[in-house]
């Protein structure tokens, strides 16, 4: 994996792994945190430490994988290598804006293709890994994993909302502007459903279906919007409140708390889904130990 002789901070078999290796994970782990909002200095030094082994951790695991498809035999072709390239190219403006954020300090191209073609074999081992020992769930026992894993579904604070939106651009004037509200506001006094309205005057695709948006939990909605969502009691009808994408009066259906869990047949897709990735884990997990349990691993001290 274009590796520098720099310090050892572990060996499986006869690989070594350096620190630099261990600092770019970390790194991209420190980015990873930093994307949902969490500032990995501010989880304090000794939090810093755990983070540096569970990710000594997991390079190890990767080492362990690699080595496992390269005795089976496992290949990637310059081809499809070539594709992963071109996929993950296609999302940049510029050829340099891509090789500015894949290329670590000092890498050159071919390291990176290195680095690819390293963990595309440690995928495509764990992929037939899980191919092979997966198994089908029938629908009792999907159910039987939402019984046994209620907590798994709880969710966050939401709302259950719909809305009527009357299109008009920031830089509308502001007469349009108060046409719209007054607009809105002789709907909020109508005595006609709500849902009916929708259909018949709301600017938004989810007029066609009455405005439902269904359960919205808090930082999803424009801030007014949510601002006035989350005060407004059961059946009541919002204030015009104006948003980048025009005018809108909201409703609210129903609210559920913090933790509440959804009945099952609510979420019967994403039970499936949890159970599936639970399974997979788990196929990973005992994969790991059964490779690992045949090796030699040898950890330093990687320490400040």
């Amino acid at each position: 994996m274009g590796k520098r002789k720099d310090t050892v901070v572990a060996k499986v078999n006869a690989e070594e792994l350096y620190d630099t290796q261990l600092e770019s994970a970390v790194k991209n782990y420190n980015q990873f945190l930093k994307d949902q909002g969490i500032e990995m200095r501010a989880l304090g030094q000794d939090q810093m430490h755990k983070v540096r082994h569970f990710m000594l951790q997991k390079l190890v695991e990767r080492e362990l994988l690699h080595q496992e498809a390269l005795k089976k035999k496992i290949k990637v072709t310059k081809q499809e290598i070539d594709k992963v390239m071109e996929n993950s190219e296609a999302k940049y403006p510029t050829h340099e804006k891509f090789l500015e954020d894949v290329l670590e300090e000092g890498e050159t191209i071919e390291n990176y293709r290195e680095r690819l073609a390293y963990d595309m074999l440690v995928n495509k081992l764990t992929a037939k890994r899980y191919e092979d020992l997966k198994k089908e769930f029938s629908p009792e026992e999907i159910e039987q994993f939402y019984q046994q894993n209620t907590q798994l579904f709880a969710q966050p604070e939401s709302v259950n909302i719909g809305h009527i939106l009357l299109n008009i651009e920031e830089d509308g004037d502001a007469k349009k502007w108060d046409e719209g509200k007054k607009k809105l506001l002789k709907l909020r006094e109508s005595k006609k459903d709500f849902r009916e309205l929708a259909k018949e005057y709301s600017e938004c695709p989810t007029g066609k279906k009455g405005g439902d948006l269904g359960f919205v939990p808090r930082g999803r909605l424009f801030q007014p919007l949510e601002l006035a969502a989350f005060k407004l009691k059961i059946n009541e009808i919002s204030q015009p409140i104006e948003s980048n994408a025009g005018i809108h009066l909201i409703k609210l259906y129903d609210r559920r708390p913090q933790g509440f869990i959804p009945p099952y047949d609510e979420i019967k897709e994403l039970v499936e889904q949890a159970a599936k990735t639970n399974q997979a884990q788990q196929i990973y997990q005992d994969y790991i130990v059964e490779i690992q349990a045949k090796a030699t691993v040898k950890l330093f001290d990687y320490s400040d």
